[in-house]
């Protein structure tokens, strides 16, 4: 059967499909094409349909492609579909439906690259046919992710007891400990609760040296998906102050903790773990059956990258999930070449600044200063 592919406007229809799928994402939500569009981007949502029934999808994105000199009227573009295409399984007709359809949009843009991360993992039974049918479409893997190929998952399905009961002892005790000490958890309100979270978000941006969309970008995010109860904004206070927060997104069965933020001050009541705490009950009373923790190091070593923040999602308990590579099907094979060679320069330049920066951190507490 040949599906037809057409672009869809109808928000349900597109989320109802998602959400049945054991591979949907909150990348590809309805929603999630919104926030690009509220970006100044450009969208397309394929939707692949047999007799009226949606049996494939894919959101994609339209971003210029980062040169390392400013050429006078050069402007390439690439179009990337993150945790997508959804369809049903790896011999769908649908797929090469959703993908023809896509070699359409890339050659109207001028596009360098098709780029795709679906949402496939190592814990899917089908993975190796899933790289095959990829293959067979003209897709070469590419081992630079846009999004970080290894997430954190926590399986909610088991009691609340039992959860707990799985957490490392000492993080037990933290959440005891914070609640002892007077921590309190509670959602946010109003726009003085939302200043309250931006303004801690800020503060941990600027000591961990990671990039944050600006106020009203995140305002939009929870516009988006708080209108159904699918967000929550939550601040961990002490004595009136605000020192921790953190925002979640449920889509499906699957919530996801997409902001975590504390402040510099009263880190000694351990605030983080009692909030990571009432987020994973908080999902799990919304019916969700897994919690993302999302990004961990790609590659499980000490020293790598994000590894003391994976060694703090791993004490919640929860399995490591590795994506298969990014998929890229190239039109522009030397402007590909060269974009990629340049990436890969800027990376090297990042780890060496970024290590250190370690140093310098290492060095300061080895002196008496308190490390950051």
């Amino acid at each position: 059967m040949t599906s037809i592919v057409r672009e869809i406007s109808d928000s349900e229809q597109w989320n109802s499909f998602l959400t049945s799928q054991p591979r949907g994402h909150l990348l590809q939500s309805y929603q999630w094409g919104e926030l690009n569009r509220y970006l100044g981007g450009r969208i397309y949502r394929l939707g692949a349909l047999d007799d009226g029934r949606m049996v494939g999808a894919l959101l994609l994105s339209v971003a210029q492609v980062p040169l390392p000199v400013s050429l006078p009227g050069i402007h390439l573009n690439w179009l990337y579909g993150s945790r997508g295409p959804t369809v049903e399984q790896p011999g769908s007709p649908a797929l090469r439906a959703l993908l023809e359809q896509a070699h359409v949009f890339a050659r109207k843009e001028h596009a360098v690259v098709l780029r795709l991360e679906p949402n496939i993992a190592d814990d899917d039974p089908d993975m190796d046919a899933w790289l095959a049918a990829y293959r067979a479409l003209g897709f070469q893997s590419n081992p630079t992710a846009v999004h970080g190929r290894r997430s954190w998952v926590l399986d909610l399905r088991p009691s609340a007891e039992e959860l707990l009961a799985n957490f490392k002892m000492t993080w037990r005790q933290n959440v005891r400990s914070a609640e002892r000490k007077g921590v309190v958890i509670r959602e946010a309100e109003n726009d003085v609760d939302f200043d309250a979270y931006y303004d801690i978000l800020k503060i941990t941006s600027e000591r961990d040296a990671f990039f944050i969309h600006d106020k009203e970008y995140h305002r939009e995010i929870l516009r988006q998906f708080a209108s159904k109860g699918d967000a929550v904004l939550y601040l961990a206070e002490h004595e009136g102050e605000a020192i921790a927060a953190k925002m979640l997104i449920r889509f499906g069965d699957w919530c996801w903790d997409m902001f975590g933020a504390s402040s510099n001050s009263k880190r000694n009541l351990k605030p983080t773990y009692l909030l990571q705490y009432r987020c994973i009950q908080w999902a799990k009373s919304r019916g969700c059956s897994y919690f993302d923790f999302r990004t961990i190091p790609e590659i499980l070593e000490p020293g790598e990258e994000m590894w003391g923040v994976y060694e703090y999602k791993k004490g919640f308990g929860g399995f490591s999930r590795l994506n298969i590579p990014t998929q890229d099907y190239v039109y522009r094979p030397l402007a590909y070449n060269a974009w990629r060679n340049f990436v890969e320069l800027r990376r090297a330049r990042r780890h060496t600044e970024r290590k250190k920066v370690e140093l310098e951190r290492a060095a300061r507490g080895k002196n008496g200063s308190p490390a950051s």
